[in-house]
């Protein structure tokens, strides 16, 4: 039966409708002619519906008059309808076959590059190291050597630990592995200084070899000499040794401002436009013409690569730029919100430049100073921040 079926989807089928008092001879003739009746319903005695071969319809048009029933045609489905449908529309012919061409040679390129796996390394900056390398979008896949290419990264970069390659689709998957930096480990029979890794003031320092060049209390700069790999004794003179010392520093982390009670913000309205492109590689096709009407406004722009399934890309990106509307208005700070809005942002500047969060509560101390002045508020915030600072190097 299954078989019967595809064949009508491709031979084509025609939905009937047959109505008259002879329904059961006209049924009867059909089977002794052996007409393949598909979904056959019958909603009353005098009246059925059922699906027929385009090949026997002019048979049962014969056979509907023979028995003088009413034969309706309520729909024509399968292949050889569809191809008459569209037969004389050449255009649309035409695109189809342009468009299967297209994604046909589409597939022989590379139209995307993941990168997964980096921390350190932006994943421009991995774009751009593949890039040097040949892998990029547009590139032909026959033409890249994944091994080669993954060797002489791994030769050539000492940031990469491991670098794997591979393509999928259109899809080129670039697997990395970052270096993990190893201090410089001085053996014990080597002479060495003890060296400042930072800018900082000293805090402790305890000498175990070496003689010491700062006290507690001094400011020194990175790569300043804080205890140098000389001993000296009045019996054994001035000798060079291997120095071992803690040293502790503090690291000053300081931001102010000053911001008014009253103040000119930007605020959304809610209000926002579209505009589409259409970009196939350099080619773009503007979907919406003319620039936004609003008189302030954000841009936010979004691209989205055209794909199918997970790593098939094809070369055309939809990129959606939304336009934004802005107003400013004035806005009146209490004395606490405003304190608390600067303390927040010099917060988030600090911990960005100084990472203050990696260091443990009893390593760092926390000051805030608030000035309150008729007009505004003047915030400095101040951690100082312990750590240990010495680092060897060979003399």
């Amino acid at each position: 039966m299954i078989f019967k079926i595809i064949y009508m989807f491709f031979a084509g089928y025609i939905t009937i409708e047959v109505e008259g008092f002879f329904i059961e001879r006209f049924l009867n003739i059909c089977k002794n002619k052996k007409i393949f009746i598909k979904d056959l319903k019958r909603e009353k005695s005098t009246y059925i519906k059922a699906k027929i071969l385009k090949s026997d319809f002019r048979e049962i048009v014969y056979i509907a008059k023979q028995t003088k029933c009413k034969l309706k045609i309520k729909k024509k489905s399968g292949v050889p309808f569809f191809i008459n449908r569209y037969r004389k529309r050449k255009i649309f012919a035409i695109a189809i076959l342009v468009i299967a061409i297209f994604i046909f040679i589409a597939t022989k390129f590379i139209w995307n590059v993941e990168i997964i796996g980096n921390e350190n390394l932006s994943k421009q900056e991995i774009l751009n190291l593949v890039k040097e390398y040949g892998i990029s979008a547009g590139k032909l896949k026959s033409e890249i050597d994944i091994q080669k290419i993954s060797n002489d990264i791994r030769l050539n970069r000492k940031d990469l630990a491991w670098i794997g390659i591979n393509i999928k689709g259109t899809n080129a998957v670039i697997r990395v592995e970052e270096a993990t930096e190893i201090p410089e480990i001085i053996d014990k029979n080597e002479m060495c200084n003890i060296v400042a890794s930072k800018d900082a003031v000293i805090s402790k320092i305890v000498v175990q070899s070496g003689t010491a060049r700062v006290d507690v209390g001094d400011e020194v700069k990175k790569g300043d000499i804080l205890v140098e790999g000389v001993m000296e004794g009045e019996n054994m003179g001035v000798r060079n040794v291997h120095a071992e010392a803690d040293v502790f520093g503090e690291i000053y982390c300081t931001k102010e401002r000053k911001e008014e009670f009253v103040q000119n913000i930007t605020v959304k309205t809610g209000n926002e436009q579209k505009k589409n492109e259409i970009c196939i590689n350099k080619f773009k096709i503007n979907l919406n013409k003319g620039v936004s009407k609003f008189e302030n406004y954000d841009t936010i722009v979004a691209n989205q690569k055209v794909k199918f399934f997970s790593n098939f890309y094809l070369p055309i990106e939809i990129k959606t730029t939304r336009y934004v509307e802005l107003k400013n208005e004035s806005k009146s700070y209490s004395e606490e919100e405003l304190k608390q809005k600067i303390e927040n942002e010099l917060e988030q500047e600090l911990e960005q430049e100084f990472e203050i969060s990696k260091y443990e509560e009893e390593n760092k101390n926390r000051n805030i100073n608030v000035e309150v002045e008729p007009d505004g508020i003047n915030v400095k915030l101040e951690y100082r921040l312990r750590e240990k600072i010495g680092i060897k190097t060979k003399l």
